[in-house]
């Protein structure tokens, strides 16, 4: 597996076979990660252009009601990150 990048509006995969990364107790590989060949600068344009003015649009109630979204949907998947984050050492 092959972890990907979301970025100017996608998810993407880095060029190449990427950074292994390793279950932190058994060693055991876990999956690859890659920035490599990633175009930074349309990153920043993205932002810029599309992410930026859309965040400017919305009113502070409309910001925080985005971010309670998102805090319950990673709410809902705890389990999941619990598990990861013992495995990669990362608590």
């Amino acid at each position: 597996m092959k972890l990907q990048n979301y970025a100017s509006g996608q998810w993407i995969s880095g060029d190449g076979e990427g950074q292994a990364l390793y279950n932190a107790i058994t060693g055991e590989q876990i999956t690859t990660a890659s920035s490599k060949g990633l175009d930074f600068a349309e990153m920043m344009n993205y932002a810029r252009k599309t992410g930026g003015p859309a965040l400017r649009k919305m009113t502070f109630q409309e910001r925080g009601l985005m971010l309670k979204a998102l805090a319950m949907h990673l709410q809902s998947k705890k389990e999941l990150f619990y598990s990861v984050s013992w495995a990669t050492g990362a608590t």
